[in-house]
């Protein structure tokens, strides 16, 4: 009995032995896998503090970055990012002209032209400076310079390129219509042009609005003014105005009937006829000459639309030429 108790107790310590040895290895290979997985950390580490990004990479992100809000329409946050990249220092010129340029188009866009004309016109590189320069004339125009806009077109050589040949052509144009110069705008008319969706559909809407130009006849105020003298309201009519001259019919003519009655009634001397012949004449006279006036301001308002119209379509195709 006391054999069988001694055998148990060898086989025990003996199996105790094997498993302290067996740990004993776990634990030695589990600190070799931790000292592997640190220093592979540790080369990672170095590997990415030594390989840098240039200034040029950095900044060549940040206008990738910028292209991408400006496809968002996101172009408040484009043009803070695109100033905050003009104020550093950018080596490659190429990118610092597309700095400029995109600067120039947001604020184009957000109808500050002055603010665009400076940013266009410090754009040097040849690649893009055609399409600064037309887009600094369409400012020149918005801001009603139109000597500076013809003289930036006048100085772009085009010639090679046939579409936008024909852009400068109708841009030269529409500027001839603007300062009224049919003599300018017939020869520019008989430069041959080839067609072009850029410009085919602007071109022919150029031709009509030169012809209504010419064909505008300003009435005349005196027979304005004559006929609103004779019914009132009748001149404002002549001037080419519907519903007003109503308004001046109706105010005028029941005054006169009630001055008319006052002094049949009560006499010249009345105060009442006094006082309504006074309000009559004003509005009498008033309307006479406000006759007169409706002329030239029917004929503000026609060369008024036609500007409007004519500066729209001189910015579609250049929009439509530099997406």
């Amino acid at each position: 009995m006391s054999f069988l108790r001694t055998l148990h107790i060898l086989c025990f310590l003996f199996c105790v032995g094997c498993n302290l040895q067996s740990n004993a290895q776990d634990t030695a290979h589990n600190t070799v896998d931790t000292n592997i997985i640190d220093s592979v950390h540790a080369d990672s580490s170095q590997t990415t503090f030594d390989v840098k990004p240039t200034r040029y990479q950095l900044q060549k992100e940040e206008f990738t970055f910028v292209l991408y809000l400006i496809s968002s329409e996101l172009y408040d946050d484009a043009l803070y990012t695109l100033n905050r990249l003009n104020t550093d220092s950018i080596a490659n010129p190429n990118m610092q002209d597309s700095v400029n340029y995109y600067i120039g188009w947001i604020k184009y866009f957000k109808q500050d032209f002055h603010g665009a004309i400076a940013s266009f016109s410090a754009v040097e590189s040849s690649s893009i400076v055609i399409a600064s320069s037309f887009y600094n004339s369409i400012c020149y125009i918005q801001i009603d310079s139109l000597a500076k806009a013809r003289h930036v077109l006048q100085n772009l050589d085009v010639s090679s390129d046939a579409k936008l040949d024909n852009l400068k052509i109708l841009q030269l144009r529409g500027i001839s219509l603007l300062e009224r110069d049919f003599t300018s705008y017939d020869s520019l008319s008989l430069l041959s042009v080839e067609r072009s969706f850029v410009t085919e559909s602007e071109m022919n809407e150029m031709t009509n609005y030169a012809d209504l130009m010419r064909s505008y006849k300003r009435k005349s105020p005196w027979i304005a003014g004559l006929l609103s003298a004779i019914v009132p309201g009748l001149g404002k009519f002549y001037a080419g105005y519907r519903g007003t001259p109503f308004g001046a019919m109706y105010m005028t003519i029941p005054l006169g009937a009630i001055a008319a009655e006052s002094l049949i009634i009560a006499g010249v001397a009345s105060l009442q006829f006094i006082a309504l012949g006074a309000l009559f004449g004003v509005f009498y006279v008033g309307n006479v000459w406000g006759s007169v006036l409706s002329v030239y301001a029917k004929e503000q308002e026609f060369y008024e639309e036609l500007d409007h119209n004519i500066e729209f379509d001189l910015h579609t195709p250049v929009r439509r030429a530099f997406r």
